[in-house]
């Protein structure tokens, strides 16, 4: 029973997925008959096996549902689809701007909802193609210059993703600024307590500057914008304490 559960919950939990997956989805002619790719690819894949093997009429026609359900399972109408029950009827056309604050996921349900009810649009004249280059590249650069991981930032929107390098330029300015304590001999000669992590005001700011960097490898701007904001409020308060002028 145990393991009954957990198989229905991981099925769940899958489907629950795709539900929350973009993709393209059609409909049958006039009919009200709606279907992703996938859901489609399943169906004649599970027809044309039953052909191939010269299975009974009733075989292939067990054949074709199993493949129906599991397409449907697999492949479901997306909750972000017009298409959808979950979905909004209405479609506003959006700016390069707009897009620009869209994660890769929105733009691209935003396309196929465009495409799914004006038939013949196309990403060049939505502008999507090029709004997902300019959120790629800017991936790739960030990933380059603040060491992220590409990985972490390629569900992000471009505001986002440039906010990240905003945010990764001030916590580098704050790193050098620690570390001109930790390798200056005169300032550690000046400012001792800048080091000393038994002071509470020092060791806050060890603490902060742990979690920025921690936040860094996160992938969530707001919080990374957070830490080291905490982590320049802290190190600052501690120049203070150690007398800093």
């Amino acid at each position: 029973m145990s393991n009954a559960s957990e198989w229905a919950a991981t099925l769940r939990a899958l489907h629950e997925k795709q539900l929350d997956r973009p993709r393209r989805v059609y409909r049958l002619g006039r009919t009200k008959v709606i279907f992703s790719g996938g859901h489609a690819a399943c169906t004649v894949g599970a027809a044309v096996a039953a052909s191939a093997l010269d299975s009974p009429s009733w075989a292939f026609w067990i054949a074709i549902a199993l493949g129906f359900v599991v397409g449907k399972f697999l492949f479901p109408v997306p909750r972000s689809s017009v298409a959808s029950r979950y979905g909004s009827k209405e479609l506003a056309r959006k700016s390069p701007g707009d897009l620009d604050y869209m994660t890769p996921a929105e733009i691209r349900a935003y396309q196929y909802n465009a495409q799914f009810i004006q038939k013949g649009i196309t990403p060049l004249a939505l502008g999507t193609e090029e709004a997902l280059g300019r959120q790629s590249e800017a991936v790739r650069t960030m990933s380059l210059t603040a060491g992220a991981d590409a990985g972490l930032l390629a569900h992000l929107s471009l505001a986002d993703v440039r906010e990240y390098g905003r945010t990764a330029d001030r916590h580098d300015l704050l790193e050098r600024r620690w570390r001109q304590y930790e390798m200056d001999p005169q300032l550690q000669f000046d400012f001792p307590a800048m080091t000393d992590a038994s002071l509470p005001a020092t060791s806050a700011m060890i603490r902060a500057r742990r979690t920025a960097g921690q936040e860094r490898t996160t992938g969530k701007p707001a919080d990374y914008r957070l830490a080291v904001d905490r982590f320049s409020q802290t190190l600052a308060a501690a120049e203070q304490a150690a007398g800093v002028p």
